[in-house]
């Protein structure tokens, strides 16, 4: 004989209730720390570019600095639905406080720099510096003068 049950077991939902509460508590202590958003770095002929996917911001909310060859991003997101009696089915998007630290691994010229920030994308353009080109340069050879002053009269 197979039974089949039309409803939840109670011991399921008071299970459920208890991993509600298990989530919220880590939610809770989560939003003290800082998550990293996803992101890409790869270097064109002339940049290096950093695409973060940063959405639910204003672009007020989003802060790039440059130092040396450390790229920083910091702001925060709030939880628009924020409310005390809630039951997650599922919660993959993480709010509160970001950062991130991207280390660049060649020479940039940071005053340079473009941040633009549309449909959820955080886009930094840094242009790279340029290496110096090696020119090769003739240099003539002048007669030289001895200490006493006279001059060195074998290749005149």
């Amino acid at each position: 004989m197979i039974v089949v049950r039309r409803g939840r077991p109670r011991e399921l939902v008071r299970r459920s209730s208890e991993i509600d509460e298990l989530y919220r508590a880590m939610m809770s202590s989560r939003s003290h720390t800082e998550w990293r958003p996803p992101l890409d770095v790869y270097q064109t002929a002339g940049t290096i570019e950093i695409v973060a996917e940063i959405a639910g911001l204003d672009r007020q909310q989003i802060e790039v600095m440059i130092e040396g060859d450390t790229i920083s991003i910091r702001g925060q997101r709030a939880d628009p639905a924020a409310c005390e009696q809630r039951s997650f089915h599922q919660a993959r998007i993480v709010y509160g406080a970001f950062a991130l630290d991207v280390h660049v691994p060649v020479a940039v010229e940071g005053e340079r720099a473009t941040a633009s920030y549309e449909n959820g994308f955080l886009r930094i353009s840094i242009p790279r510096n340029q290496p110096r080109t090696i020119r090769s340069t003739s240099v003539p050879v002048e007669p030289g003068q001895h200490v006493d002053g006279s001059h060195d009269r074998r290749n005149t």
